[in-house]
């Protein structure tokens, strides 16, 4: 309701254009440990191999107590092997409750994906800074002003289904502030390459949208791309055969700029002259 009022203050204040729109999407993380995924085999395996931990760490405890007891010493303190111990078995208990609560993830190809103990909603994802277990956050944007109409986040990476729930979360929300039913017809959708799939594309066509999304290749189509160089990364020089100098272990090294000394087979140094 609160999103739904400032949109409606947005409309009154003649903020909203109403025939141009934007979706993004940017993946953030959650307050999961990626530790906590896996598949149900997969968790399975992490509590097995956890109680067998425990297990040996209570055998060691056992053979310990008993050369003590031998020996007539004073036991040592095996404090830190008990706090271990109770560390590890309520990381098992928690596998098996939720285990017993929840059965395998389902994704949207009819495949298991993985699930997770803490926050089974969110999921793995790559971004440009590695993997997270996090959410896909997406907004759909007016163009007039770049408020945002509609937003929601989801527990999955791909943008292939995301276009469906955000064009009829929109729409929700724009006839809740006096729009009609049919308020996206012919209007303008841009997005990335992303979103470009049958089911976002059929929803497009569905709602009679003006939709620009193109697909993985259009680059390789577009006649203005076709002399651009792709970046790619620095690489520092690297050596190269005549770099190196094999000599007998106790001939001095000629004089190069960069070389390396093999001796018996081996790399035994290298210096910079």
């Amino acid at each position: 309701p609160l999103f739904k009022d400032v949109l409606l203050v947005c409309e009154q204040e003649n903020l909203l254009g109403g025939t141009f729109f934007a979706l993004d999407g940017c993946k953030l993380p959650s307050n999961a440990s990626k530790e906590w995924s896996g598949r149900i085999s997969d968790l399975r395996r992490k509590k097995d191999k956890i109680e067998k931990k425990v297990a040996q760490l209570l055998e060691e405890q056992v053979e310990a107590d008993k050369r003590d007891d031998e020996n007539n010493e004073r036991p040592l303190d095996g404090s830190n092997r008990g706090k271990q111990i109770e560390r590890l078995k309520k990381k098992a208990e928690r596998i098996e409750g939720f285990l017993k609560e929840h059965g395998a993830k389902i994704g949207k190809q009819g495949r298991e994906i993985t699930s997770n103990i803490t926050d089974n909603e969110s999921a793995k994802m790559m971004t440009s800074h590695g993997t997270i277990q996090g959410y896909n956050g997406q907004a759909l944007v007016d163009n007039k002003h770049q408020d945002i109409v509609y937003g929601e986040a989801f527990g999955d990476g791909q943008d292939h289904y995301h276009v469906p729930p955000l064009l009829d979360g929109a729409k929700g929300n724009m006839e809740a502030i006096g729009h009609s039913e049919d308020c996206l017809k012919e209007k303008i959708l841009v997005a990335d390459s992303n979103y470009h799939s049958p089911t976002n594309l059929n929803k497009c066509e569905d709602e009679r949208l003006d939709a620009y999304i193109p697909d993985k290749n259009f680059r390789r189509r577009d006649p203005r791309f076709a002399t651009q160089q792709r970046w790619r990364p620095h690489r520092g020089k690297r050596f190269s055969l005549e770099d190196f100098h094999l000599c007998a272990p106790e001939t001095p090294a000629p004089e190069l700029t960069t070389f390396a000394i093999l001796r018996i087979g081996h790399i035994s140094s290298i210096h910079d002259t």
